[in-house]
């Protein structure tokens, strides 16, 4: 029925596609050095590059401060909450580091003089706000 030239086939395989010429040619445009300067810097972006560092510091100090607040700072209720046994722990910790062990505290009451004087009484009753 039908039969396909092989030689034909890969002559069209072949052939290079079809390209336009004009007879004018286009006008070549050259930029100004000031334009050769500002093509070689931008890079496409608007911003200037002290806002990238900016961002990751922002980035690495702004979210673990948010997380530092939610955990032992924020509001959170009377309930029960997840952050509640770290405030707990955190309070436990805090107390013991901020109080005295009994022995310091029997070191300090027995290195101070009894106090005897007693703090001078008022007569009258003081109105509120206004100094005797």
């Amino acid at each position: 029925m039908f039969t396909i030239n092989h030689f034909r086939l890969t002559a069209l395989a072949r052939r290079t596609p079809c390209i336009r010429s004009y007879s004018k040619k286009p006008q070549v445009i050259r930029p100004t050095p000031s334009q050769n300067q500002n093509a070689e810097q931008d890079d496409g972006d608007f911003r200037p590059p002290w806002v990238y560092s900016a961002s990751h510091i922002l980035t690495y100090t702004l979210i673990p401060t948010a997380i530092l607040y939610c955990v032992f700072l924020a509001d959170w209720g009377e309930r029960e909450h997840v952050f509640s046994p770290v405030r707990r722990w955190t309070t436990k910790y805090k107390e013991s580091f901020l109080s005295l062990s009994p022995d310091e505290a029997s070191l300090i009451e027995e290195s101070q003089p009894p106090s005897t004087t007693e703090l001078p009484v008022t007569g009258g009753i003081q109105a509120e706000g206004r100094p005797s």
